[in-house]
């Protein structure tokens, strides 16, 4: 059969060209090579033989242009294609070396991907792994579940797989489908979402020396602890472990990528997560600090166990606290140092207990937002929870402190009775303390002269006036108004005979009413000195719980969130391990 003619009809001639080592698929129908004249007859019957013969120096892939095929018996004209020559296989058609070869693999040896790679059972297939991050997506503290996209990388050996480039067209590397070949089923073993394998299943890239490398994409959704102490200024630790769960540590061993370095020539393993900067898209809330990569060794699991070793790579990463501090401590922190403001509002306004208590329901809410983002674990405590925790603790002091200011502030002499310990303390020692001013026109410690109230004068003139005749408080009005009261009139002169107890008579009743107007007069006084004086006592309170509220909120609040500030991650990523696992400090092996 010849090739020339195998897609149109039988051909005649059942020869084999002995001159030419190339086939030209024809792409348009031809007649039979026996036919006079046509251009791609057998070189036996036509001169175009040793045209064919020449074209084809640079084998195994010279370019000629394929000849257009008119109707029978008319004339070939070049056509601007162009058909890649390929070595024709001695004794049977010409076919595409790739299929050859594949059908050599799979079917000539009989490939089974259901086997290991090895000669024998004892042997172990060492296995290759490198991971790629492309972006870190998010890490949800709830869920403590970190979301990246990667390229897991992945090369072994398989022995079945290797050919002889030279046979096959010097190819070097085929591209099948990962269904084809023997895969060692590495799986993402901490995963938080149940899907073990990756997002997509991309073509293996196979070598003649028989190495396999397979790159395939995934999108992790990996379990990650979350250390809630010093949210938001945390760090955290976050891992992708790495195993077999098809084959033990007596049948795969696995390994870090190895590579060579092209100054040096020298071998290094990939200790680390490699980021590719152009390809890498930073994460707005996270900061990568250090990213190694370690191959684990468990000796507590035997090693016909699946758990005995894996491949685990690290992200140890900083929080970047610009938003919470933006959105939660900043309001946090202006709203606690409000509550030092009850301190300066007067008892008398009766809104010292709406300031406080709103100032702690303030709290309450930004506590139900700061819950919201954290996951409900009792190991510890964040940090912005410990400040929240902190100043409603302060706030509730300062409402109780409000009660007992408000209630020595409405305190009367009808109903307490000030102790010689509270005066000498609230009255005299710790106003000289706290710097805070005496009343006008007296001094520390002397009774002071207090003015009546209006309540106090009405009930006397109301009194003045019962005793008084309504014609004599019609007449002192109008000699008032007249001028007479203030006109200087001698006095009247006592009538012979009269005694002196008979004056007295006369004079005891006025005196008795001046004497009982100067004695309630004093009562009111000391009344409203009383009062005062707890009035006093309040203002004194709150003077001094302002002293010590506020420092202990500013002293508060620097120590809590100085706390999170100085919070940082290691300078190396292991404790007690001086590498630092850097594409810069490689370690040849």
């Amino acid at each position: 059969m010849c090739w020339v003619c195998v897609q149109v009809s039988v051909c005649p001639c059942v020869h084999v060209c002995p001159c030419v080592p190339t086939c030209a698929p024809p792409l348009h129908i031809l007649c039979p090579c026996t036919t006079p004249g046509c251009p791609l007859q057998c070189p036996r019957m036509s001169p175009m033989c040793s045209v064919l013969a020449s074209s084809c120096p640079l084998h195994p892939c010279p370019a000629l242009p394929l000849l257009d095929i008119p109707a029978r018996g008319g004339p070939a004209t070049p056509s601007p294609l162009w058909l890649c020559l390929t070595p024709r296989p001695p004794g049977g058609l010409c076919v595409n070396q790739e299929e050859r070869l594949i059908h050599y693999l799979f079917e000539e040896r009989g490939y089974n991907k259901d086997l290991r790679p090895v000669v024998s059972t004892d042997q172990v297939v060492d296995v290759y792994l490198a991971l790629t991050l492309s972006n870190l997506i998010s890490l949800k503290e709830v869920d403590e579940t970190l979301t990246t996209n990667v390229w897991l990388e992945q090369g072994w050996t398989d022995y079945r797989l290797q050919w002889n480039k030279s046979e096959f067209g010097d190819i070097e590397v085929l591209r099948l489908r990962p269904e084809m070949l023997w895969l060692p089923e590495i799986v993402l073993e901490n995963n938080n979402d149940g899907l073990f394998e990756v997002a997509y299943y991309c073509n293996v890239l196979v070598y003649n020396t028989g190495y396999v490398y397979w790159l395939p994409p995934a999108i992790f959704r990996s379990a990650c602890p979350i250390n809630v102490d010093f949210f938001p200024f945390d760090w955290q630790n976050c891992t992708l472990k790495f195993s077999s769960l098809a084959y033990n540590a007596q049948e795969i061993s696995m390994h870090l990528k190895e590579e060579s370095d092209p100054e040096t020539e020298k071998y290094y393993r990939v200790e680390w997560i490699i980021i590719d900067p152009e390809g890498f898209t930073e994460n707005g809330e996270w900061e990568i600090i250090h990213r190694p990569a370690r191959k684990n060794i468990h000796p507590s699991y035997p090693p016909e166990s699946s758990e005995h070793q894996d491949i685990t790579f690290y992200l140890i990463i900083k929080r970047k606290p610009l938003f919470y501090v933006i959105n939660i401590v900043t309001p946090c922190v202006l709203i606690a140092f409000m509550a030092i403001l009850v301190f300066y509002l007067p008892a008398d306004s009766g809104e010292k207990m709406t300031l406080v208590i709103s100032v702690l329901l303030a709290q309450s809410v930004f506590l139900l937002l700061v819950s919201q983002r954290l996951p409900e674990t009792s190991h510890a405590i964040p940090l912005i929870g410990k400040y929240l925790l902190f100043i409603m603790l302060l706030v509730t002091a300062v409402v109780v402190i409000c009660v007992v200011v408000l209630n020595f502030h409405f305190r009367t002499p009808s109903t307490h009775i000030m102790s010689d310990w509270v005066r000498e303390v609230f009255l005299e020692s710790l106003p000289r303390l706290l710097r805070m001013s005496q009343p006008a026109g007296s001094a520390a410690g002397a009774p002071c002269i207090r003015r009546c109230s209006s309540a106090g004068y009405i009930a006397k003139a109301e009194e003045y006036y019962s005793v008084k005749s309504r014609s004599e408080l019609m007449f002192e009005k109008q000699s008032e108004r007249h001028g007479l009261a203030s006109r200087v009139t001698p006095a009247r002169l006592a009538p012979a005979g009269t005694s002196e107890e008979q004056l007295y008579e006369h004079l005891k009743p006025a005196v008795d009413g001046a004497n009982f107007i100067v004695k309630h007069m004093r009562e009111k006084n000391s009344y409203n000195e009383e009062k005062d004086n707890w009035n006093r006592v309040a203002r004194t309170l709150d003077r001094l719980c302002l002293f010590l509220v506020t420092p202990t909120l500013v002293v508060g609040t620097l120590w809590i969130f100085l706390m999170g500030i100085y919070n940082h991650p290691p300078p190396l990523p292991f404790s007690g391990d001086p590498y630092d696992y850097r594409e810069e400090n490689k370690r040849y092996i």
